[in-house]
């Protein structure tokens, strides 16, 4: 990627990366938004961060390759990454060993030799995502809630997402639940997703059915014992979003991750409940990316550190 790929010409195209703790998404965009082409590696967090890193750079320069030669350059890159972002490493991601003390904004500067890799945590780019071309366009402010093998959340405010003093604003997985004693956070006890995560529903409900039971089949499950948990899982959910919604006054919550494969029930329970206890509610929807929404984030991040490109507020309060 040259000086020349920075002329911002009609064809120019981004890379994104989306670094998980299983796999690493790297895709080629248009600036639409469209993907044009993708690859997709595994992870291997056990052999440390390294080696991912350096796999996830030849895959962005093959892909950059590939976008040369088509007459598409390059005009930016950018990554996100689950945990706390920060510039000396990534903070509270126990299933990436080793990324505490990987400043991974600055290594991938310097191995895809560019001035400069924004790297955000993917939630919030998710958000971002919603914000630009989802369901938060146009929202102000708004909500988006990350229900998967964890939660989290991000906030939007006019065009932007808020990132907070020490880049952790959204992680409400850390929100207290029940009058128990607290646990401090420095032992990595996340109240919230100890009780609604999907990997802790997951452990619960095996413990109580007898047999090995993810998220999704508990969701599934019609008999008593099984909509009794997931009932009790989304209302103390609901009770989260509702001081959040009480809090910040939202216009929407957009709701995403691997758990809207059971959209109906859980947005029916958070509305109903919200709608029930905060004096303005604010409208409870599906997120537009129900999939790869960390790695549409990623895009858009991109997207929007094209050199020279100015974003509009629109009279709605969004973005153009």
């Amino acid at each position: 990627m040259t000086s020349d790929d920075l002329l911002g010409h009609d064809r120019g195209t981004v890379m994104a990366l989306d670094f998980g703790g299983t796999k690493i998404d790297v895709a080629w965009a248009d600036r639409d938004g469209a993907i044009l082409g993708r690859q997709r590696l595994a992870t291997l967090a056990a052999d440390g961060p390294e080696q991912a890193l350096a796999r996830a750079v030849e895959a962005t320069k093959e892909l950059s390759a590939t976008a040369r030669e088509a007459g598409r350059p390059v005009l930016s890159v950018a990554a996100v990454a689950p945990g706390v972002v920060r510039e000396e490493g990534i903070h509270l991601v126990p299933n990436l060993p080793g990324w505490e003390d990987l400043p991974l904004a600055r290594r991938l500067a310097e191995l895809l030799e560019v001035e400069k890799v924004p790297v955000w945590n993917d939630v919030r780019a998710g958000a971002l995502a919603e914000l630009r071309h989802g369901n938060l366009h146009g929202v102000d402010p708004g909500i988006y809630l990350s229900l998967g093998t964890g939660v989290a959340a991000a906030v939007t405010v006019g065009d932007t997402v808020v990132e907070g003093a020490h880049q952790a604003a959204g992680e409400v997985a850390y929100l207290l639940v029940g009058p128990g004693p607290v646990r401090l956070a420095e032992e990595r006890v996340a109240p919230l997703e100890e009780v609604v995560g999907g990997k802790a529903l997951g452990l619960r409900a095996s413990a109580h059915l007898g047999r090995s039971v993810d998220a999704e089949e508990l969701f599934a499950r019609t008999d008593p014992e099984a909509q009794q948990l997931v009932h009790q899982a989304l209302g103390v959910l609901a009770d989260a979003v509702a001081n959040m919604a009480v809090l910040l006054d939202p216009a929407r919550v957009v709701v995403g991750g691997g758990m809207m494969a059971s959209a109906d029930l859980v947005l029916s329970v958070l509305s109903m409940r919200v709608a029930r206890t905060v004096p303005f509610p604010p409208e409870i929807v599906a997120a537009r990316f129900t999939s790869d929404a960390s790695l549409h984030g990623a895009i858009a991040l991109a997207l929007d550190a094209i050199p020279g490109r100015i974003i509009e507020p629109t009279p709605a309060g969004g973005i153009r």
